[in-house]
């Protein structure tokens, strides 16, 4: 099996610093998406996105009909789906504490925790792993964490903070992952 992994090109909220929603990508997520289309030209892969408009966008030049999963969809926030995180951060002192000291097991209110989110990914993944193509899986940064945890066998405890860099395409292969544009 070979997977591909890249989280999606710059969003309106990634700019503006907001958490969630279903923004579309800017002019530099765009241009990260032309050159992943240009990296895959010549590749024949079955492409999976969230149901979100910046991984349907992100996709857009290697492939006009993603396969879209809600399962791949960002963790939720909850009632803060679409805050800022600095009025989290002032308004909500307490609560952004006990989240970032526990993602694991702690979620902003009506929101999902890793453990949720895990749960919902690996159903996408036992779909995914199915395919005998090439797989490109375009995500989010929380479902990028844990697909991370989940092909490199790494405790998910040990990935909630994971940097997933924008602009990035990761490899996936036996317990590695490495970062290859």
């Amino acid at each position: 099996m070979h997977i591909y992994m890249s989280r999606h090109g710059e969003s309106v909220n990634n700019t503006l610093n907001i958490i969630g929603g279903d923004c579309n990508i800017t002019e530099k997520g765009k241009e990260y998406s032309k050159i992943l289309g240009k990296y895959f030209a010549n590749t024949t892969l079955d492409v999976y996105t969230s149901k979100l408009k910046r991984t349907k966008e992100t996709a857009a030049f290697i492939t006009s009909n993603p396969i879209e999963l809600s399962d791949l969809n960002e963790i939720h926030s909850g009632d803060f789906e679409g805050l800022l995180l600095n009025d989290i951060i002032t308004n909500f002192p307490d609560l952004y504490e006990i989240r970032n000291k526990d993602k694991l097991n702690n979620r902003y209110p009506n929101g999902e925790n890793y453990n949720d989110l895990y749960n919902r990914v690996i159903l996408a993944l036992d779909t995914i792993t199915k395919s005998d193509k090439k797989i490109l899986i375009i995500g989010h940064q929380a479902v990028c964490r844990v697909i991370y945890s989940y092909f490199t066998k790494t405790p998910l405890s040990e990935c909630v903070d994971v940097k997933i860099d924008l602009h990035s395409l990761y490899e996936l292969k036996t317990q590695e992952f490495i970062q290859i544009l």
